[in-house]
This record gives C-alpha cells, sequence and structure tokens, in this order.
C-alpha cells in the first residue's frame, strides 16, 4: 500500500487523515479516504465544503441543504471510502464513494453520490473513478461475486452501466423479469436508504426518491442519448423519483467494464475529421462506456450502515 501523499490543494492540506493519492489518468489523480471517519472535525467541515461546492457546480443545482443533512446524519461515519478527483493543478474537480454493504446475504456495494464538474467532463473521470472503486473491492475477493447498487435518474448512468457490463448483468431490464435474487437485493437496499415503501418491486422505480431537494435535481434536464431509455426516463421516473440499479459484478466483468473504459477512452482521443486529436471529441455520441461518465451520478440521502 503507497504511504499517503500530501495534498497540492491548499484549503485541503494539514488533513488529520491524510488520503491516499494514485493516478487516475493522464493529468488526474484521485485523493482516497480508506477510514473517513478518522477525520477529525475540522477536517470533515472543510471537505463537507468542498463536496458541497463541488457538487452544486457538477449538478448546476444547489445542493447545500442535501449535503449539510448528509453530514448531520453522519455521513463521514457511515460511507466506506470516500475520494476527491484532483486536476492538472491539484484542485479537487469531481468526487465519488461507496458503501460496503451486505443485501440479501450477498456482498454488495451501494456507490454514494459522485460527479465532475462541466469543464472536466468528458474525459472518462467518473467512469475511471468507478473502475478503480470496483478493481479494489472486486480483486480484494476474486472469488466471489458482488453486486453493484446505485440509485439515479440519469438515463446516462443507467445507459453506461448497460453498456460497459452487457445488459444481461444490469437490473431493472426491459427484456426480461427481475430475478427473485435482485429483487431481494433491491429491496434491502431500499430498506437500508430509507425508501423502502416507496420501491417498486416490479420495476425498481423509487418514488419521491429525491424529496429532500426544495428544487430540481438537476439544473438541465438529462439526457443520454438512447431515444428508449431517455423517454423511458422523461416519462416514467417522475422529476423526485429515481430507479434503483442492481448490477452483477466479477472479475470476468470487471475486466469486461475495464475493457470498455479503455475502448471509451481511445475514442475521445480519436480526431473526429482527421488531424490533431481534440480532448474531450467523444465520436458516437454521449453515452459513456462506464457506469458514471455523466459527469453527475446517483444520489443518496444518508443511507445507514
Amino acid at each position: 500500500m503507497p504511504a499517503p501523499t500530501r495534498l497540492h490543494c491548499p484549503e485541503l492540506r494539514g488533513l488529520s487523515a491524510p488520503p491516499t493519492i494514485r493516478d487516475l489518468g493522464p493529468d488526474y489523480r484521485v485523493a482516497r479516504w480508506d477510514s473517513p471517519a478518522s477525520l477529525s472535525p475540522d477536517c470533515r467541515r472543510r471537505l463537507h465544503g468542498t463536496l458541497r461546492e463541488l457538487a452544486a457546480r457538477a449538478f448546476g443545482a444547489d445542493h447545500s441543504g442535501y449535503w449539510r443533512a448528509r453530514v448531520d446524519a453522519g455521513f463521514f461515519d457511515q460511507v466506506s471510502t470516500l475520494a476527491l478527483i484532483l486536476g492538472p493543478d491539484g484542485v479537487p474537480v469531481g468526487w465519488g464513494g461507496y458503501h460496503r454493504c451486505s443485501f440479501a446475504s450477498r456482498r454488495a456495494l451501494y456507490l454514494d453520490a459522485a460527479g465532475v464538474v462541466p469543464a472536466h467532463r468528458r474525459f472518462g473521470l467518473t467512469s475511471a473513478l468507478m473502475t478503480h472503486f470496483l478493481a479494489r473491492e472486486i480483486l480484494a475477493h476474486p472469488l466471489r461475486r458482488t453486486y453493484v447498487v446505485l440509485r439515479t435518474r440519469h438515463p446516462a448512468v443507467y445507459a453506461g452501466w448497460r453498456k460497459g457490463l452487457g445488459a444481461a448483468r444490469v437490473f431493472p431490464s426491459e427484456h426480461r423479469p427481475l430475478p427473485a435474487l435482485v429483487r431481494r437485493i433491491a429491496g434491502e437496499a431500499a430498506e437500508w436508504l430509507g425508501d423502502g415503501p416507496r420501491l417498486d418491486p416490479g420495476s425498481l422505480r423509487v418514488r419521491d426518491a429525491y424529496r429532500m431537494f426544495e428544487g430540481d435535481v438537476y439544473g438541465v434536464p438529462p439526457r443520454s442519448g438512447h431515444p428508449a431509455i431517455d423517454d423511458y426516463f422523461a416519462h416514467a421516473v417522475g422529476p423526485k423519483d429515481a430507479v434503483l440499479v442492481v448490477a452483477r459484478m466479477s472479475v470476468p466483468g470487471l475486466a469486461r467494464f475495464a475493457a470498455a473504459r479503455a475502448l471509451s477512452a481511445r475514442a475521445r482521443r480519436r480526431p473526429p475529421t482527421g488531424g490533431r486529436p481534440v480532448r474531450g471529441a467523444v465520436p458516437g455520441g454521449p453515452v459513456p462506456a462506464a457506469p458514471t461518465g455523466a459527469g453527475a451520478a446517483g444520489l443518496i440521502p444518508g443511507g445507514r450502515p
């Protein structure tokens, strides 16, 4: 395990529990806290301010009340891993985290809120961060299947998971009914989130999931570029509703996931009409090849451990 490395960002220096710094991609790094509960009150306050500011920029909406409620409910004591994405100058440009859980007696990861500010999108940063998280957890238990659970109302997040893992490994699916195990995992996850009565067990829609927001969840209605998926989210998922996504992960699935992200990254570097590559160019549409490349991903109101 590499020794923790000091952050270059001035406002985040001198934290009581320094993060571990790892490369995330060209010019970007991840600052990861594997024991956020060890952060002192002052450090929590500083990170809270950073997360609140990043979320406002990523979602284009005021989420200060949401983050205040989460921190007051014990966010730093509950989340298993918390990370900031650092830009070329060492300043945070995104964030993410996850919770280790057990649903239906199966090993599971609940992906917490994640996002990237607009100026640094389309570089595959959130998908790179999710790959980083998944590789750490799945390779630590290579013989066990891991179920990844997240809640979102962003169609590109859902579309990205399907593209990265294959539609057969991601639920809900329009092509087949939910397996009994997936229903149980989703039901227990919804109870853990405090959304049990609001979950439709057939569609995995969560009614009024984002009730803690006074305004819109997103400043601009999100889209994935897939007409059928966009239409479903626009008409079947209400403005404060969400879809509880359950994905089956394993070492082969992780390899497929990482390969899809590598192909997407290569496509972003390819010049669209010849000549020099253009950073951020994504031939073939805006849908990411891996889960949360949409810039701002699923939200959690403060799940219980």
